[in-house]
């Protein structure tokens, strides 16, 4: 072999190392790009909100606890309703509220789900628990641990998930929430903009009916009606509050209700644009009711056909259900 086929020979060589050097470290920059990759989509994954957002969406139960009380709520679609402590209907904008504040959660960082960090961030001892049910059978149990209102965070932890979060604090002050918060005190079940016909009698004597023609109020007894004071006059109507719900009664209790509620003074019938009839029965002043604290002639009772007990009113709501003509023009 002459001198120059070994210099050609170890160029070949040298050429070829080169190439397997460039292929090998193009190899790893490439194995150290995808780790790096597959590590920040991992950190990424972790820092998500721990509550998967088809959970929050098909809940149709929860139960809620805080330092304050435990509560049950349930939902038929429309509207949701306390089954705990009480049976009655609940405030859907506080159930909203509950919910919006799981589907905002935001991560800051996580910890090792071990008990020294249990114990450490009160996860053992939770301010809060919220479960939450779905229409799949799906149960996700949120225990919320320390507060820390200086830098405005909270840990959490889920139960499918083998992590403790360190979260922004929920919004809504969801820990100070208690029964009355919870409790629907609102007496009609729809607003204005909802119902296709609304009628006043008393006794049985027909006071008033107000027809919702697409948008335009239509009055029985007067031929020139504002539309927007009769949208008020009505509107009034329906923000009524309770002052009690009788949701306990004896014989005797029952009985006094009874006799007010069969000879009722007013009677409203409402028709929804979606083809429901609500009937609601007014009772004259009532006598005292010394076990609910109730004086002579300060309250007067009220019945809705689809709720499941009577209204304690006070007395200056009683003038609501006479709409004068000076009302609405």
């Amino acid at each position: 072999m002459n001198y120059s086929d070994l210099k050609t020979r170890n160029m070949a060589s040298t050429w070829l190392s080169i190439f397997f050097l460039i292929l090998l470290l193009t190899y790893l920059g490439f194995i150290e790009f995808f780790k790096d990759q597959r590590t920040e989509l991992s950190a990424v994954d972790l820092l998500k909100n721990p509550i998967r957002a088809e959970v929050i969406h098909g809940v149709d139960s929860i139960r809620f606890k805080n330092r304050l009380g435990e509560y049950r709520v349930t939902t038929n679609g429309d509207h949701w309703s306390l089954n705990y402590p009480r049976v009655m209907p609940a405030k859907n904008q506080v159930i909203e509220n509950i919910l919006a504040a799981l589907r905002t959660i935001k991560v800051t960082t996580i910890h090792e789900y071990e008990p020294i960090n249990l114990q450490s961030f009160s996860l053992d001892n939770p301010i809060m628990e919220i479960d939450l049910y779905t229409k799949l059978d799906e149960k996700v149990e949120i225990k919320v641990g320390l507060i820390n209102p200086i830098n405005k965070t909270s840990y959490i932890s889920v139960s499918d998930k083998n992590y403790i979060y360190q979260v922004e604090i929920l919004k809504g002050k969801l820990e100070k929430l208690e029964l009355s918060d919870f409790i629907d005190a609102s007496i009609f079940s729809m607003k204005s903009d909802q119902i296709s016909e609304l009628k006043i009698y008393q006794g049985k004597t027909l006071l008033h009916k107000l027809i919702n023609d697409d948008g335009v109020w239509i009055s029985n007894k007067y031929k020139t009606i504002s539309q927007d004071k009769t949208i008020d006059r009505i509107d009034r109507l329906l923000s009524m509050k309770t002052h009690m719900i009788i949701d306990q009664q004896n014989s005797e209790l029952q009985t006094f209700i009874k006799n007010y509620m069969d000879h009722p003074l007013y009677q409203v019938e409402v028709h929804t644009k979606d083809k429901q009839t609500v009937l609601y029965k007014v009772s004259s002043l009532i006598g005292a009711i010394t076990d609910l604290k109730l004086e002579k002639r300060q309250y007067f009772l009220m019945s809705a056909s689809d709720r499941s007990y009577p209204y304690v009113i006070s007395k200056e709501f009683l003038k609501e259900f006479l709409i004068r003509y000076k009302d609405l023009r």
